[in-house]
């Protein structure tokens, strides 16, 4: 039986560098020296970057030469580099090659839930519901988590997939919570539904449980219900525990604007641009901007933008702005 199992893992192994070798790598020998560990782990940010900077071409390049530093090494590093590569074949307009990426991780590792579901994505992004949905099922059956339903019901539903969505959604709440952050989510999952007051029962379990998170999809539903006092409130408490998640806070601050609410989104921008080196500080710096238009405060919007001009000159769409700013 042992050596059964140590057969399967060869196989497995040997699977994905022989994966590796298809997708371009062709350094299949020797066991990783820190020099190379090095390149990798360089290639690999430089290949994040490229990402976000929406170089996609330049960026799977990137990947792949970091997944060339592995010399036959097949570890946690080696993997995610796939996902990201996947996702930046995808983004370049491969689409098999995205496809191929997810296989090899697939095949190397059948309960892989993330390259499962990154697959979906790709499946229903390009139309194909049936296979889309096969991965979604077989990415949530390995998971062991509710957050995974939820991105799959945005998904469908942003595909217009909508009974789809819902199904998944109830598909969720036949977990058993066992932990606070399970009740936490069961919690956005009703908030989704519109289950107001089940959705309250779930996250008060979760508070009670000093689920900081919870705090957050209450006042969520409180907004939702009108009660915006209570919600306030709760954002108040969430932020004073939790004032270093940039990414919540501009969440936050997209959904009051897009609820009109200029002065409390103004509010969560400038708290997440407050936490040292904010990811995407570009992007909340222009938000600020639009936030402070909104509220016709043209002399603060003409004041930021100058400094965000001095900053990232090369955004001809601020600098066409900053010209509309100076004649208001």
């Amino acid at each position: 039986m042992k050596s059964g199992r140590m057969s399967h893992r060869i196989k497995r192994k040997t699977a994905l560098l022989l994966a590796f070798a298809l997708l371009g790598s062709t350094v299949l020998a020797g066991c990783q020296d820190k020099e190379a560990l090095e390149n990798q782990q360089a290639y690999r940010q430089l290949g994040i970057n490229k990402l976000s900077e929406g170089s996609y071409e330049e960026a799977v390049e990137a990947f792949q030469k970091a997944l060339d530093q592995s010399q036959a090494v097949v570890g946690d590093m080696e993997i995610d580099i796939c996902y990201y590569k996947a996702t930046a074949q995808y983004r370049a307009g491969d689409i098999e090659g995205a496809l191929t990426t997810c296989k090899a991780l697939i095949d190397y590792n059948k309960k892989d839930a993330k390259a499962s579901y990154l697959r979906g994505c790709i499946y229903l992004k390009e139309g194909d519901q049936e296979k889309a949905m096969k991965d979604y099922r077989n990415a949530f059956e390995n998971s062991g988590g509710y957050e995974i339903y939820v991105s799959a019901w945005e998904n469908l539903r942003n595909a217009g997939c909508t009974a789809e969505a819902e199904e998944v959604l109830k598909e969720a709440l036949k977990q058993k919570p066992e932990k606070a952050a399970d009740y936490r989510e069961r919690g956005h999952i009703y908030l989704l539904q519109g289950d107001y007051e089940q959705a309250k029962k779930e996250l008060d379990q979760a508070i009670n449980q000093e689920d900081v998170k919870a705090l957050l999809y209450m006042a969520q539903v409180y907004d939702a219900e009108g009660n915006s006092s209570q919600a306030d409130a709760l954002y108040e408490s969430y932020i004073s525990k939790n004032n270093s998640d940039v990414s919540t806070l501009v969440s936050l601050g997209d959904a009051q604007m897009e609820a009109g609410n200029y002065s409390q989104a103004l509010d969560f921008y400038q708290q997440a641009l407050s936490v040292e080196n904010p990811p995407n500080e570009q992007q909340i710096r222009r938000n600020e901007i639009i936030a402070c238009e909104q509220m016709l405060d043209f002399e603060g919007a003409r004041e930021k933008m100058l400094a965000y001009l001095k900053d990232y000159p090369e955004d001809e769409q601020a600098q066409r702005e900053y010209v509309f700013l100076q004649t208001r």
